[in-house]
């Protein structure tokens, strides 16, 4: 029982963890100390030291033997590998999903869609961002492959807090269009002009990267500026 008690309270610290990272909660080049993130989480230092020690192998904490832990600044490298795996895979989803007929989940993309528009309205980053993902997560679910929407959330972390300071920077409308023209590529079955307007919409954040660099060069490693 107390392994099974330390195991959840270490995948706990790492899912919380991720979660405040992607999110840009606990921002980039931000040093956080082990002890500090052990009270806010409530655990002791051990699965703290765990989930770090997962964190650190994805590269979104920087463990150093002086200045302890680190968040890991934006990594180019990383933010293009992710955008790549995620652009190989919602292309195929996509197209697959062109060939299936749901209304049902078709209407939910589109009440995905009208709740971006809703949040562009309130100026609200966040739920823009969580209306944006569930929309994607329901084309996987449309093309039958719901499992594969889990794969690609954990790819895509740091192509994540890019695509945060993207959204914050007020590009939503852009985004909304795209959603638009592929819901409406997928409806009426047509598979090409799906997978070509998900690879022009999944390559928009590399395309906004040079603003947000200048927006926020802290966030980047130094020899990137």
């Amino acid at each position: 029982m107390a392994q099974e008690s330390k195991i959840s309270a270490a995948e706990h610290c790492y899912r919380t963890l991720s979660h405040k990272i992607v999110s840009l909660e606990l921002k980039p080049n931000e040093p956080v100390g082990e002890q500090a993130l052990a009270k806010m989480l409530g655990v002791s230092r051990t699965p703290v030291r765990e989930a770090l020690s997962r964190l650190s192998a994805e590269r979104l904490v920087d463990l150093r033997a002086r200045a302890g832990v680190i968040i890991a600044p934006i990594r180019l490298d990383a933010v293009r590998t992710a955008q790549f795996v995620r652009e190989k895979l919602e292309m195929a989803i996509v197209a697959e999903a062109a060939a299936q007929s749901n209304r049902r989940i078709l209407l939910g993309i589109r009440q995905a869609i009208e709740e971006q528009e809703l949040a562009i309205y309130e100026n609200s980053p966040e739920l823009f961002f969580e209306a944006d993902e569930r929309m994607h997560g329901l084309f996987c679910a449309l093309a039958g492959r719901e499992s594969v929407w889990s794969f690609i959330s954990d790819a895509k972390k740091h192509m994540d807090r890019l695509r945060k300071l993207s959204i914050q920077s007020g590009h939503m409308d852009v985004l909304v269009e795209d959603h638009r023209r592929l819901t409406e590529a997928v409806a009426a079955a047509d598979a090409e002009g799906a997978a070509s307007t998900m690879q022009l919409h999944l390559r928009r954040v590399l395309d906004d990267l040079p603003d947000i660099r200048r927006s926020f060069p802290q966030f980047f490693e130094p020899e990137q500026l």
